[in-house]
């Protein structure tokens, strides 16, 4: 019986796919899982967890370095919430440009009662007077499968897309658009942009404060929209560009209390993923990526992992496996250890990524646990668990 704690809703689309053999409660002590979406997470709380499930891409708000130290799993959902993130970028910057926003708060503060409604409406409509995304250039910071989207969308609305993305996956890349040229240069983007808008994890000390007062100086545009994450982007250089009037607005989705009292700055809160297909989307993936972890050891999605899928055959009847640092020789001190019981390995899956080695030995027979003892205590082991088929 897996025990799976709850911190935040979770679709029931994602919910139903675990079966009679897991206890799923929001009030489970001592568990074996967590299924989160927002909620902060220090893994260190958790005495026997295995594996951490966020049901969305970004992790930052859960405590990564300390789940690896001690064998925890972390994964996302890369792509799940795409498609309703990129459709959120693309209207909101429609509207930002055509200054709807405003023009819509304008007409709700209107006396309705007055005799020349008509009159007012159409001789103040002027004042919200804005510009067409055709013909006009998106700057898009980074490509993966959100930005990949935003690029396509922009080029379908005929506008010119130009793109920086330093590690290009060759999966994403095959789905962008011919018709969008990657810069490799981000100030170049920056530069030739007419409006900016962020798609890269937050990274402390790479890609933290990525868009600053440096790069930003040559930006000639006029706005720039972050439904990344916070903290990439440095704000005391939004705000300066704000006062100077070389930025028209900054749309966020992640305010503050000064960002929502400033007049120039577009808040939403955190509605990038708020679509009822995303968050069912995003459940199933983290479930399906955690039973296959706690079941089988089969890793997908990872962010803390390498990742191995790997299922064991009909005749399997253990499957050991074996989280290490990733350092030379370990495959042969693992080995070593289960062959000096006697037992035959009928395959051994490994995979690294340069700070965590992940093993997969299956047995054709039961393997008593008695032996994580042995594995557990090998230099650098960090986990061992065993699985009985």
């Amino acid at each position: 019986m897996f025990k799976v704690k709850v911190l935040n809703k979770i679709a029931d689309k994602g919910l139903d796919l675990f079966a009679s053999n897991y206890t799923v409660s929001d009030s489970i002590n001592s568990p074996d899982a967590l299924l989160v979406r927002s909620a902060k997470v220090d893994t260190d709380s958790f005495e026997n967890l295995l594996a951490v499930a966020r049901a969305g891409a970004g992790v930052n708000n859960i405590t990564i370095d300390k789940a690896s130290a001690k064998g925890v799993c972390v994964f996302n959902t890369p792509g799940a919430n795409a498609n309703a993130v990129a459709e959120l970028v693309m209207t909101t910057l429609g509207m930002a440009v055509r200054n709807v926003h405003q023009a819509a708060e304008w007409v709700q503060n209107l006396d309705t009662s007055a005799p020349d409604l008509s009159s007012i409406i159409e001789k103040g409509k002027s004042k919200f007077a804005g510009t067409e995304l055709k013909g006009k250039t998106l700057g898009v910071i980074g490509l993966g499968k959100i930005g990949v989207l935003v690029a396509n969308y922009a080029r379908w609305k005929d506008m010119k897309t130009i793109a920086y993305e330093p590690y290009p996956s060759v999966s994403n890349m095959h789905s962008l658009s011919n018709r969008v040229s990657v810069l490799s240069n981000l100030d170049e983007v920056i530069a030739s942009s007419d409006f900016l808008t962020i798609h890269v994890p937050f990274i402390k000390g790479v890609t933290e404060n990525l868009l600053n007062a440096e790069n930003l100086a040559s930006f000639k545009g006029t706005h720039i929209l972050n439904f990344a994450r916070d903290g990439i982007v440095d704000m005391d250089a939004i705000y300066a560009l704000l006062e100077n009037s070389k930025l028209e607005a900054y749309v966020s989705d992640f305010p503050d209390a000064k960002q929502i009292a400033h007049k120039k700055i577009i808040c939403l809160p955190h509605l990038g993923a708020s679509t009822e297909e995303a968050e069912e989307n995003c459940a199933v993936m983290a479930v399906e990526q955690l039973r296959d972890y706690l079941e089988f050891g089969s890793v997908k999605n990872s962010v803390n992992f390498p990742n191995l899928e790997d299922y064991p055959h009909a005749n399997i009847k253990s499957r050991i496996i074996v989280i290490n640092e990733d350092v030379p020789n370990m495959i042969a001190e693992i080995t070593k250890v289960i062959g000096s019981v006697g037992i035959n390995i009928a395959s051994f899956s490994n995979k690294s990524n340069g700070k965590i080695g992940y093993n997969l030995i299956d047995i054709e027979q039961s393997v008593d646990a008695s032996i994580l003892k042995n594995l557990d205590a090998l230099p650098k082991v960090i986990k061992v668990r065993l699985i009985h088929f």
